[in-house]
């Protein structure tokens, strides 16, 4: 009896470590496929809102020039000649591009498919029998939106599955698009999770971020290019708006330090202008841009507001050292010499600041603050600081 125990008691034994084997396996399949569900899932959301943010960085540029037409510097056939040159040739990625087409479907501007530029696509189809240019307009004109499509890869005829964002430019009935394909992004994720290696996994989210890092480098530059005010350098009203979100993080991220906002104004501008003409207001301008860029820091905000103002935006110890920065550009431009007709000339600065409280106001309004600060400032004589 006892002589069988023994190979029962191992055979048990053996059933559960089998057992348990299985459960672990079911167990790390289960674990792999959440994981692969969970990274396609929010990979595809990070890659979606990347390729938004691209559309909308490229918006930023055909505004631009847009803005160059309505300034009269260029005509609008030459407006939209440099608009879409400048993005038919940022590519991204391997397979990422803009195109355009107009609101009735004649396609525009493909760099990849230039046999098809000067043609009207509303009755082409994908392999599916998908009208997408009809989904395309329809889409964009109904404020922007996401259509799912087949379509070839860059240098192919096959098509493949993917997805794109559309916007709409109404002053120039244009349809902008850019996308990702589905099968390539889901392949990276796939190589990772089908080697079940922690090694692989860690590889894997280096492959991420350095991708993520490049799409942010490509639309770093789109951004510049468009949210950068030309006479100043500095940044735009706009761009200041569209980062108070990511402003507001931060200073829950950094409570040690205060969220200073800095409210600058050229004192007696519109004299600069009747007195000296307006090319010398412009000169006057674009070196206040100079000396601001030169008297803060690399993470400070540095915005033209409007006409002769500038805010900086920044992260300060306390409201002494806002203080003391805010003097400093407004010392180094007051000491800057301008010459008109051999007459030299000054100019000064008067500035107001306000320290942010998230638990007391939005942004926007620790923004007025610094601008009844600075009203305070024109009234006290000018050339001053007031807090």
């Amino acid at each position: 009896m006892h002589m069988l125990e023994k190979p029962a008691q191992t055979l048990s034994i053996k059933k559960k470590l089998l057992g348990v084997s299985i459960i672990l396996l079911m167990g790390m399949m289960f674990f792999l496929y959440f994981t692969y569900q969970t990274f396609t899932t929010s990979l595809e959301n990070e890659r979606k809102s990347q390729t938004k943010n691209l559309s909308s960085t490229a918006m930023g540029i055909i505004q631009h020039f847009y803005d160059l037409e309505l300034k009269g510097e260029l005509n609008t056939p030459d407006a939209q000649k440099y608009a879409m040159h400048a993005l038919e040739s940022a590519t991204y990625g391997e397979t990422g591009y803009f195109w355009i087409n107009s609101g009735s479907g004649e396609l525009l501007m493909q760099p990849f498919t230039p046999d098809r530029v000067g043609i009207n696509q509303t009755n082409w189809t994908d392999i599916n029998g998908q009208y997408i240019f009809r989904e395309f307009i329809s889409n964009a004109k109904s404020g922007g939106g996401w259509v799912s499509y087949h379509w070839p890869k860059p240098n192919t005829k096959d098509e493949y599955p993917k997805i794109s964002y559309v916007d709409y430019f109404e002053d120039w009935d244009w349809v902008l698009g850019t996308g990702v394909y589905l099968d390539d992004m889901r392949r990276s994720i796939f190589w990772v999770v089908a080697k079940a290696s922690g090694a692989l996994f860690i590889v894997f989210l280096i492959f991420v971020a350095g991708g993520v890092a490049l799409i942010n480098g490509f639309a770093n530059q789109l951004e510049a290019f468009a949210i950068k005010d030309a006479l100043t350098n500095l940044y735009t009203k706009r761009f200041l708006y569209e980062i108070i979100p990511d402003i507001q993080r931060k200073s829950l991220r950094l409570e040690e330090k205060s969220l200073a906002v800095i409210f600058m104004d050229i004192d007696f501008f519109k004299r600069v202008n009747d007195n000296y003409g307006h090319a010398m207001g412009d000169e006057v301008l674009e070196t206040l841009g100079e000396v601001v860029s030169e008297k803060t820091r690399a993470d400070d905000y540095c915005i033209r507001y409007g006409g002769e103002e500038v805010v900086v935006v920044g992260f300060y110890d306390d409201l002494e050292t806002a203080i003391m920065a805010a003097n400093r550009i407004r010392e180094s431009f007051g000491k800057r010499l301008f010459v008109f007709n051999g007459t030299e000339f000054s100019v000064s600065l008067s500035a107001g600041i306000a320290i942010y409280d998230s638990e007391k106001e939005t942004i926007q309004e620790t923004l007025e603050r610094a601008d009844n600060k600075l009203y305070e400032s024109k009234t006290s004589g000018r050339n001053c600081v007031s807090s």
